[in-house]
This record gives structure tokens, C-alpha cells and sequence, in this order.
């Protein structure tokens, strides 16, 4: 990303800009004009050279010379010699312009966007420079002379092909930002600890293992530090993306005491129902054949633990291939897993390559960014030798295609973006939509990063009699997580605190007595028994101990953990099952009348809703808990978005007539009807109403559960539903005029999801707070997929009033920023005709104002007690500064949570917005949504 330039002033009455808004000969004056030219723009004019009368101008501070086709540079430049700012990036420059050294005065180089392959070592000449980018070339190292320039505050690398950085970096004692993302930095050297100045630290993508000792202390002023994609083995990841505090504190933990771990590998099974997970599973584990029967099909999940017989051991995570276990297989999923995908080759056929192979691909892609994926191909007994090398090169091929194909879109969109910054009018450099497209730059970057490594071959074997293929199975199994290019993490030494709180909830997993979950509190008790003093300490621990599998710990439940995952396995499996098996389950409960169960089976049958006492008493069944641990998995089930609970009905409502009981819940998973025929919803809008519509699409279809989550998410806006199997139909719950349609559509291999919000005119502030609040949702949601790429639109709310059957869209930027001054309309993209500016851009909104004073106080005193520090770390506050915080006002309440609030203004800076607040209110680890509802009526009037 290119920072703003500093503004430039003239000298008064003397100096002025020259823009590259006028033709080249009027913009450059000519030699007998009395003036001092300052700054001259020459951004974007095709040219070959510097055009002679440029070097005239000797008094010029700034040129900007960007988006040209330059490769060298006149050496007659040097008379410009007191240029500060000088722009070369987006040219074709293949070797550096050394005349550059001998420009002393210079503080800004910009070179980014070139085809640079080595930097002269005279650029420390320039001993005023403090700005130098050079990101995006194909530099495969750097002089050292650059590391000895005591003026640099902000050094951009990224993107070139680096292997190192210079020791002497430690020397640059004043630098603030270093960016050195997406090379092959394979380490950092010690002297890194010396920039005590550094606020921004960006080394994501690269090949970093370790961290030295003593970054987390000596860096602590690092308030953005991004480490993404590198195979981190010290400190775990888990760790580095918690920040520079996480970082000390573990480097503290493990400089007091440390220990080699036990290898231990998790490794899931997926595919298709019947490829033959289960089989493969005994194999591996019996050495033996024991086939399963299809009647024996695993439902949900299987944790067996397998002792390979040498120094590691395995567990295995056998998932149900059964559609209604898709949604919680994503749960379990871990980047750090091997992941085996069974295909039945005796079954398979090029056309079902999406249900056998495709989709499973795509939920590894977009869950687990990254991950190692082998695939297995199973029945091989039940087919010639030469059927079996046929079918395997198919799916092989078809593999490949996969993700070529995957690779060229996200190319496309990646070659899209740039074309867009490229020939974007250099004015707006630095402005909103500048710094839109780079953050969707960078995203898109970062997908393409994140590619599966899948084996380049299918491995066949056979679960039958013979074994055919697991021997050789397992010695690559076994290979591959002995190799610290596969599994590094399997190699590294931890903290013996966590190590021993390991064995201390491994330890109360195996009690008879366990209870489904333990508290952060009882968890804290164990901790410390451990060794960890901290509740930054335990957390950090805890994310490890759930990315290995150990145990399960959710970010959305940051006070409870599970100490045996295959308990809760058991749990999905009561209430996540097939039509007929759910029907079967309440079909056998005797104390039930023959009405309430005819009124029971109608309700789930056609709206998916069940009633509190059935869901009690299935999750009872099936795990033996009582009240207390009851509330605990109702309150796991809607913090996962798996189910949610309808509006209660009111004493006096006609409900009660009806026997509807106090608590329902609504699982969405299970609505198969069709949208309904009598929805109060027409094509196009009424005159009298505006029609805003967000779009947010996918080059490849929806994950699974995501829009069902989205739509559970949703009702804490809405009010009134009317739910089908892709769509859900609300009013707004702050405006009951507002009508709101969400949608799922699936076409062509891609998939978007809709929401559509509908009232009159002087609704339309309601419109875009209730519209804008779920699309908040949905991106809320998102980040549980990092591979998934997705892109937003608004749609032409002119075209749509029309019936247009495909009506033209807007970028989705306009959600994120006001609208231009003094715009009133904008041209529709694909008719042409001009749309109100208030059906693109949101209406301004105090939401979106810094937070004053007075509301800072006022939810410090009405925020409960114990969702203070849920919010905090929902805003992003981190642990460590929370327990600061408790610790510096043990007699306050209200102050904690002023403070906090304080806190997070201050980090978080102009994105500390009202509507941000609001948001996190009604996070569903939050659920202060009556709070939320006092700052949005206070805001709409």
C-alpha cells in the first residue's frame, strides 16, 4: 500500500503545482516565466523519457512520475538538487537509476512496481531519506547500505524475492514501519529486537520457523504486527497471531522452563458417505481387515487413536460423509492436521467428481487455507489392475484442473485490482476507495497464498483381505509427519507449564465424573497449578491445545473449554442427524400425547422449529447431563449458529391458545420447502418504496451452513420471519415498515448471498441501518473461512424498480465510506441512467462518528458485569491488557469498563465508530442487544 504523500505548500506569492490535468506543453511553463515551480505531476503520460525542460525547474521538491513507461533516467536530473519527493513506481525500470544517489535531499523514494533486480549500494548518499519503497520488484537482495541510513522511519520490501534481512537492520534506530511481506525470509536476525521505534511490522508470507529471543519484550511498541503464512514452529502460531504481548508472555513461559513434546499427529478422514473411511481407519489402526457394514456408517465424528509403533502417535478423526454432519465437521478442522480424502474408486465416474472429490476440496480450501491433503482411493480389491491406474490418473487430472482453475480466477481478480490501481487518477491515491481496492488486494493475494497442498497422485489401496496398499500407506504417513516441511510443529519444544496443563486436562477428561465443559476460572485453578500465572498465559495455551486437538476451545466461549472433544462429538450427534432419523428420535417418546406429537412433527416437518422440553430431552438422552450442563450446550448450540431461539410469546398473546411453548428453537439445517407462493414480497418494489439490495458473491459455492448461519445471526436484527430452505423473509426489529429479504443462489458452480431491504423514502435511513447490519453479520461470519475470497456489490435499486431481469450493480465500496460531495446521482454501469446517489451511498450516520464521552459513560454504567471482558476481546483488546486493567482497579467495576473502552478508542483510532460499538454489543458472545437497541434508536432519531 502507497502512503499518502505529506501535503505540499508553494512559496507564497511565488511557487505553484503543476497538475497532469492539463496536455503536457500547457502544464510544463516554459523557461522565461517568472516562477518557482514546486511540485510538477506527470503521473500517467505515457512517457519514454523525462521531457528537457523538466530539469529547468531546479527550485522542484516533488515529481511525480509514476504509471509511465521510464527504464532510465537523464543524469542532468541531478540539477534538481533539492528534490524531497520523487515518484518512479509503475514504470518499466529493469536496473536501478543510479543518478538517484546523487539527489541528497531526498526523503521520499518511491520505486514499487518495477522490474528492479538489484539496488546500488550508493543509496547511502541519501542521508535524508525516510521514506523508501521498493515492493514489488524481483530483488533477491538488498545493499547493506540501506540498513545504514539512520533516517528511514518506513522501508517497503514486500514482494520481491528475499531471503534475508541484514543484521545490520537493527542500525536503522528511528524506523516505524517495515513491511517485507511475501518473500522467502527464512529467518530474523537478533538485531531486529533493536528497533524500538517500530509501531508496524508486516513479515506475513514468508518462510519464518522462529522468532529470536526476547522479541516479544523488546518490540512491545509493535501495535499492527502481521506474521500470517509463515510455518511457525517458535512460538506457535497460535501465539504469534495474538501480538507482540502473547509473543512475551510465552517467551517469558518458555525461558523459565521448556520440554520436547510428544510427536502427536491429528489426522481427519473425509468423503462420501460409503467410500470407505471407517474401513480404512482399521486397517490402519488393526492391521487387520474389518470391513463396516453400510448399515454401520459413522455418524458425525470418530476419534481412535493409533500407536504407528514408532515415536509418534496419531489420532484419527473418522467424519460422517452424511450431509447432516457437514456443518460440524468444519468445527474440527485444524490447519495443522493431515487430511486424507477416501474416494471409493470402484464407484467413481468423471461426472461425480464435485460429490466425491470437488466439495470436499472446497471445504479443506476454504476452512483450512493451506492444510496438507493426501488423496486415498479405496475398493481397489474389486477392480483390475488396470481400472485401478485408469481411474486414479482421472481423478489425478481432474485434481489439477481443480485447481488450476481456482488459481486463474483468483490471477484474474488479483490482475483486476491492480489494473484498477494502476489506472486509477493519482489524486485519489491515499483516498477510500484507494485504500478499498489495496485491503481487497491483499486479501485476494492472501487466498491465492493459502493453496491446499494436495499429493500429486491418488494413493489406491484396499481395506479387504490382503491389505493391498496400507503398508505402504502408512510408511508415507509416518514420513510425512516426521518431515518438518509437512508438520514442523511436531518438532518443537513448548513451555513445560503447558505441557503439564496438557496432562492435567487429559487427566480430568478420563475421570467418570467429567463434566462436559470446565470454566476459565477452574481452568485458571489448573493452570497455575501448571505454572501459568497469567490469563493471557492460558488462553494462549488453550489455542494450541485446540489446534492439536487436545482440547476444544472456541473463541465464541472464551470462558469455557472442553476437556474430551469426543464428548461433544456425541453431542452434535443427537441433534444433527437426517429427517428421518430426527423424526424416528422424538417418534419414541413415550410421555408424548398423540396430538402434541402430530403438533410436534408438523412444526419440524414444514417451519424446522422443535420445542425447548424435545431439544432438552434429546440432548439428555445422549449425554446424560442435567440442567446445568444442559444450559451450557443450548448456549454452545446458539453461539455456533446451529440452532437459534424464537421471540417468547407474551402472556396475553393468542399463542398460548395454540400450545406454542415458551422456548422454541428454529435449526435451519433442516427446512426443505420451497420459498413460499403467498411471500408479501413482489418482484419489484411499489412506487412508493426504495429497494436496497447487497450482493456478496462467490467464485465457487457457499461453504457449507454459511448462509443458514447468517440467517440465525440475522433474527437479532429482525422480527417476524418467514424461513425456507434458501431464503428468509423479516421486517426490521427497529422498524417494523422495513421489510428485509435474505437469499442463497446458487448458479454455474459460483454461489451469492442476498440481502434485500425494502420501505418508503423516509425509511431509507432504516433501510440501510437494518441492511448494513446484517451484511455486519456476514462479514463477522466470513472470518471462520480465511480461504474463502468473496466480493460485494450493491445493485442498481433503478433496475430492480423495473423489473430488469438482470439490473446492473455499484461496487460494494460505497457501505464503507459517504458519498462524494456534491454528488447527487450516479449512472447505473449497465443502463446508463442516473440513479439517486441515496440508493448507492448510506446515508451519513452518527453510527459511524467517533464514540463520544457521554456514550463511553453511559455504557460503562449499563454494561453487565460479565460480558465487560467478552466485549473487550470482541473489540480486540487483548487478554494482557485486560488483566492489566483488573489489576490496576480491583475496586472499581464501572472504571474497568471505562477504561477498556478508553483502550480500545485509542488503538482501534477512527474505527472506533459508534456502529462498531453497537456491533460488538450484539455479538453472540455478547448478546447486549437491549443496549444496542437504546444507541440505535438514539442514533435513527
Amino acid at each position: 500500500m502507497r502512503l499518502d504523500p505529506h501535503p505540499i505548500k508553494t512559496m507564497a506569492g511565488l511557487g505553484y503545482t503543476a497538475s497532469m490535468n492539463h496536455p503536457l506543453a500547457a502544464m510544463i511553463p516554459t523557461q522565461n516565466q517568472e516562477t518557482k515551480l514546486l511540485e510538477l505531476n506527470l503521473t500517467g503520460r505515457d512517457l519514454d523519457s523525462i521531457p528537457p525542460r523538466v530539469l529547468q525547474f531546479t527550485e522542484l521538491e516533488v515529481l511525480k512520475l509514476s504509471f509511465n513507461n521510464l527504464k532510465t533516467l537523464p543524469p542532468d536530473i541531478v540539477k534538481l538538487s533539492k528534490l524531497k519527493y520523487l515518484w518512479l513506481d509503475f514504470n518499466k525500470f529493469e536496473e536501478f537509476p543510479e543518478v538517484v544517489c546523487e539527489l541528497i535531499s531526498l526523503e521520499h523514494v518511491y520505486l514499487s512496481q518495477n522490474k528492479l533486480t538489484q539496488v546500488s549500494p550508493r543509496i547511502g548518499q541519501l542521508c535524508n531519506l525516510k521514506v523508501l519503497f521498493l515492493h514489488k520488484n524481483e530483488l533477491t537482495e538488498l545493499p547493506n547500505q540501506i540498513f545504514h541510513i539512520l533516517s528511514l522511519v518506513d522501508l517497503h520490501i514486500s514482494e520481491n524475492k528475499l531471503t534475508e534481512l541484514s543484521k545490520d537492520v537493527g542500525c536503522l534506530e528511528n524506523l516505524t514501519m517495515l513491511r517485507c511481506y511475501n518473500n522467502k525470509i527464512m529467518y530474523l536476525p537478533d538485531s531486529i529486537c533493536r528497533l524500538k521505534k517500530l509501531t508496524y511490522f508486516d513479515i506475513a508470507m514468508n518462510q519464518l520457523q522462529e522468532l529470536p529471543g526476547g522479541f516479544g519484550t523488546a518490540l512491545g511498541g509493535v501495535d499492527d504486527l502481521n506474521l500470517f503464512g509463515n510455518p511457525f514452529v517458535q512460538p506457535p502460531f497460535e501465539v504469534c497471531s495474538q501480538g507482540v504481548r502473547a509473543i512475551e508472555d510465552y517467551q517469558d513461559q518458555i525461558g523459565t522452563a521448556k520440554e520436547s513434546i510428544d510427536p502427536c499427529l491429528k489426522m481427519v478422514l473425509v468423503g462420501e458417505t460409503c467410500a470407505g473411511k471407517t474401513s480404512l481407519k482399521n486397517a490402519l489402526v488393526l492391521n487387520k481387515s474389518q470391513l463396516v457394514d453400510v448399515l454401520c456408517r459413522t455418524h458425525g465424528i470418530d476419534v481412535t487413536t493409533w500407536d504407528t509403533g514408532q515415536k509418534i502417535k496419531i489420532n484419527i478423526y473418522d467424519f460422517g460423509g452424511h450431509e447432516a454432519y457437514f456443518l460440524t465437521h468444519q468445527l474440527f478442522l485444524t490447519i495443522s492436521a493431515l487430511h486424507l480424502l477416501v474416494v471409493n474408486l470402484s464407484t467413481y465416474s468423471e461426472d461425480n467428481f464435485h460429490r466425491d472429490v470437488g466439495r470436499w476440496l472446497d471445504m479443506l480450501t476454504v476452512r483450512v487455507p493451506g492444510a496438507v491433503v493426501r488423496v486415498i482411493g479405496t475398493h481397489t480389491d474389486m477392480m483390475s489392475t488396470e481400472e485401478v491406474e485408469a481411474t486414479c490418473s482421472l481423478i489425478s487430472s481432474q485434481i489439477a484442473t481443480y485447481q488450476d482453475k481456482r488459481d486463474a480466477s483468483l490471477q484474474e481478480i488479483i490482475n483486476k485490482l491492480e489494473h484498477h490501481l494502476t489506472v486509477m487518477d493519482p489524486n485519489n491515491v491515499g483516498t477510500c476507495r484507494n485504500q478499498e481496492l489495496n485491503a481487497r488486494l491483499e486479501k485476494a493475494k492472501k487466498t491465492a497464498y493459502q493453496k491446499l497442498r494436495i499429493g500429486h497422485y491418488v494413493i489406491p489401496v484396499s481395506s479387504a483381505t490382503g491389505l493391498d496398499g496400507i503398508h505402504s500407506l502408512k510408511e508415507e504417513i509416518v514420513s510425512m509427519a516426521g518431515n518438518s516441511q509437512y508438520f514442523p510443529e511436531l518438532k518443537r519444544v513448548l513451555p513445560r507449564s503447558w505441557l503439564i496443563l496438557e496432562k492435567l486436562l487429559t487427566a480430568k477428561s478420563k475421570e467418570a465424573d467429567c463434566p462436559l465443559n470446565i470454566t476459565l476460572k477452574d481452568c485458571m485453578q489448573m493452570g497455575k497449578c501448571a505454572g501459568l500465572l497469567t490469563q493471557s498465559s492460558l488462553v494462549n495455551c488453550l489455542n494450541y491445545l485446540h489446534r492439536t486437538g487436545a482440547v476444544l476451545y472456541y473463541e465464541a466461549l472464551p470462558q469455557i473449554a472442553f476437556p474430551n472433544p469426543p464428548h461433544l462429538i456425541d453431542i452434535f450427534k443427537a441433534l444433527l442427524k437426517d429427517h428421518a432419523e430426527m423424526k424416528a428420535e422424538y417418534f419414541k417418546m413415550s410421555w408424548l400425547t398423540k396430538v402434541g406429537r402430530e403438533r410436534i412433527d408438523k412444526s419440524f416437518t414444514h417451519r424446522a422449529i422443535l420445542p425447548h422440553n424435545i431439544v432438552s430431552a434429546l440432548l439428555k438422552r445422549h449425554t446424560g447431563q442435567g440442567k446445568e450442563g444442559l444450559d451450557v450446550l443450548l448456549t454452545l448450540m446458539l453461539n455456533f449458529g446451529i440452532c437459534h431461539l424464537l421471540p417468547t410469546p407474551e402472556q396475553d398473546s393468542v399463542a398460548k391458545a395454540y400450545g406454542i411453548s415458551d422456548r422454541m428453537y428454529h435449526f435451519p439445517w433442516y427446512l426443505r420447502k420451497s420459498k413460499p407462493t403467498d411471500l408479501q414480497w413482489q418482484m419489484s418494489p411499489q412506487e412508493v418504496e426504495e429497494h436496497i439490495e447487497i450482493v456478496c458473491e462467490m467464485a465457487m459455492p457457499s461453504p457449507w451452513g454459511l448462509f443458514e448461519r447468517w440467517c440465525v445471526l440475522a433474527t437479532r436484527h429482525l422480527s417476524y420471519r418467514q424461513a425456507w430452505e434458501n431464503g428468509m423473509y423479516a421486517f426490521s426489529r427497529v422498524d417494523m415498515s422495513v421489510a428485509i429479504l435474505m437469499q442463497h443462489v446458487e448458479e454455474d458452480g459460483a454461489s451469492s448471498l442476498h440481502v434485500a431491504g425494502r420501505g418508503t423514502r423516509d425509511r431509507l435511513t432504516t433501510v440501510w441501518t437494518a441492511v448494513k447490519s446484517i451484511v455486519s453479520e456476514l462479514q463477522s461470519l466470513l472470518k471462520e473461512w480465511p480461504g474463502l475470497y468473496t466480493d460485494s456489490v450493491i445493485l442498481c435499486a433503478h433496475c430492480v424498480k423495473n423489473g430488469a431481469e438482470n439490473p446492473g450493480y455499484f461496487s460494494g465500496e460505497p457501505l464503507h465510506y459517504p458519498a462524494p460531495q456534491g454528488t447527487t446521482s450516479l449512472r447505473c454501469p449497465r443502463t446508463g441512467e442516473m440513479v439517486d446517489v441515496r440508493l448507492v451511498y448510506p446515508p451519513a450516520s452518527p453510527t459511524n462518528q467517533p464514540i463520544s464521552e457521554d456514550c463511553v459513560q453511559h455504557v460503562s454504567c449499563y454494561l453487565s458485569k460479565t460480558t465487560w471482558r467478552p466485549l473487550a476481546r470482541v473489540l480486540g483488546v487483548e487478554n494482557a491488557v485486560i488483566e492489566e486493567i483488573e489489576e490496576g482497579h480491583h475496586a472499581g467495576l464501572r472504571e474497568m469498563k471505562y477504561r477498556m473502552l478508553r483502550h480500545w478508542q485509542r488503538k482501534a483510532g477512527r474505527l472506533a465508530t459508534l456502529a462498531a460499538l453497537i456491533s460488538g454489543l450484539r455479538h453472540f458472545a455478547i448478546e447486549e442487544n437491549g443496549l444496542a437497541d437504546d444507541l440505535e434508536k438514539m442514533t435513527i432519531k
